[in-house]
């Protein structure tokens, strides 16, 4: 009976996890796991994260090595322009720092610039209480339309940051000695979209694109060096199709679009170029 239990208890703690958490590997973003130095468990945690309409109670620290992504909520939208109020609760046993980041221009990195909140180098989390952080964050008005990734981070690590840097979104490298001793990441998907009206947002005359209306493929009548990248937005600011183009190959197949009024922009690498706006039909 008892092994019964113990059985009932690891499948019922496995599906939690699968239910609470979909992926628990960071990438394509860097390493932000903890290694739980010597064997010592320290339970510095975050208990939950509220951000618009974003809502995650989790009241716990997610098992070994601490890391996740909570994919399965689904992305919460987020309107260029705008301000939220940002609050986490934290637990913490030691000396903790905390920061927020999020992936605004979409390369996969978490720069300093991209930092929303958390704790300096000469500050740092109430020890061995629970703490709650509120402030609102300013979404930019340059931040690249479409689905990223923002970054909660607890650390508590005396040698490496406390009182001598900010709080870093990643581990100091992938040696095993540099890996962060106790703490917990949690990632989540965000959307940021546009201001409501983005059909009256001033084009760039930088290309231009036909048919207008299209019912199957657009075309670019401009010639470029790079090869480019393209997203296409819907008039909410939601990303619905993405993809690449070349000098010899400037059509873009838009058959899957729904009728009506679209917004496409180009990039050269992460450099934002311009866009326009085009009505998809169906004949």
């Amino acid at each position: 009976m008892i092994k019964r239990i113990v059985l009932i208890a690891l499948i019922a703690t496995t599906s939690f996890n699968l239910l609470s958490a979909q992926i628990t590997s960071s990438a394509p973003y860097c390493d932000a796991s903890f290694d739980d130095m010597q064997g010592f468990l320290v339970d510095d945690h975050i208990n939950a994260v509220s951000f618009g309409t974003l809502n995650n109670v989790s009241n716990s620290q997610f098992a070994a090595p601490h890391y996740v992504f909570f994919n399965n909520l689904g992305a919460v939208n987020f309107t260029r322009g705008n301000s939220y109020t940002l609050t986490v609760n934290f637990s913490t046993a030691g000396g903790c720092g905390y920061g927020v980041w999020i992936d605004f221009n979409h390369n996969n990195t978490f720069e300093a610039s991209e930092k929303i909140a958390g704790t300096t180098g000469t500050t740092m989390l109430a020890v061995g209480t629970t703490t709650t952080i509120t402030q609102s964050v300013s979404i930019p008005s340059t931040a690249i339309l479409g689905t990223t990734r923002m970054r909660v981070r607890i650390v508590e690590d005396d040698t490496y940051n406390m009182t001598t840097t900010s709080e870093l979104p990643c581990n100091a490298s992938t040696s095993a000695t540099d890996v962060m001793d106790w703490g917990e990441t949690e990632d989540y998907a965000i959307t940021v979209t546009a201001p409501l009206g983005i059909n009256e947002l001033s084009e760039i005359d930088s290309f231009f694109i036909y048919p207008n209306p299209v019912v199957t493929t657009l075309t670019l009548n401009e010639n470029f060096y790079n090869n480019l990248t393209y997203k296409i937005f819907n008039h909410t600011g939601q990303e619905l199709q993405a993809g690449s183009l070349t000098n010899s190959d400037k059509q873009i197949v838009v058959s899957t679009l729904a009728e009506g009024m679209y917004i496409l922009q180009l990039f050269d690498n992460t450099i934002y170029l311009g866009q326009r706006k085009f009505t998809k039909t169906i004949k």
